[in-house]
């Protein structure tokens, strides 16, 4: 009887094996183009929060992106693998951490940035000049 049983499962493991290598593989993902997210991100944003409005300008140099307040050096900002309009930032010079997330209007055009910082989240809408 104990046998039998093993036989059985032995069996219906190879019957299960061989069903999923029957089955086709799920269409992978479109590769993402970054450089066009980039050129798509590329502008200053306008972030208000209690009051007070700063405008970061978000740049593109070989292919990488990198944004800073007005008037401050850039810091390269990362895209966050398996998520193409999130990207993050530690600033050297204090070590603060950032998480950016680009929007898409309903006409399909990044128009916002929502930056998160220490559980804060502020949008900022980008300046079309």
């Amino acid at each position: 009887m104990k046998k039998n049983i093993r036989t059985t499962a032995t069996a219906l493991l190879a019957l299960a094996c061989l069903a999923a290598l029957a089955v086709p593989a799920v269409a992978q993902d479109k590769p993402v183009d970054m450089k066009k997210i980039i050129s798509e991100i590329v502008g200053d944003y306008d972030f208000s929060f209690q009051g007070q409005s700063m405008i970061v300008q978000f740049t593109e140099t070989d292919g990488k992106l990198f944004g800073a307040p007005a008037g401050e050096t850039p810091e390269e900002v990362k895209p966050v693998e398996g998520k193409p309009l999130f990207f993050d930032v530690t600033v050297a010079a204090n070590g603060q951490y950032y998480e950016m997330q680009f929007v898409r209007s309903e006409k399909g055009v990044i128009d916002k940035c929502v930056l998160s910082v220490m559980g804060t989240m502020i949008e900022g809408m980008k300046i079309i000049k």
